[in-house]
């Protein structure tokens, strides 16, 4: 049986060059997926704050694997390289 999303938590903004200004909002779902609440998809995010645990990022990844699965993935690989 499939779990449905029905709640969803806030772990991390995405922020561009201003660390002031968030650009979204990255959340967890019950069912483990990621999302991202875009507040200003103008600006391409540059950092994740905090970076997401390799171990969330791993668990999203066996219920999908997609752009924004990939996109945050790539945003805590380079905060986690600085």
């Amino acid at each position: 049986m499939k779990v449905a999303k029905s709640e969803a938590a806030p772990l991390a903004r995405l922020i561009g060059t201003d660390p002031d200004h968030t650009l979204a909002w990255v959340y967890v779902w019950n069912t483990s997926e990621l999302s991202i609440l875009w507040l200003d998809r103008r600006v391409p995010p540059k950092f994740i704050d905090p970076p997401l645990p390799k171990g969330v990022l791993d668990q999203a990844m066996t219920v999908t694997s997609d752009d924004v699965t990939d996109l945050l993935k790539a945003l805590s690989e380079r905060a986690s390289d600085a």
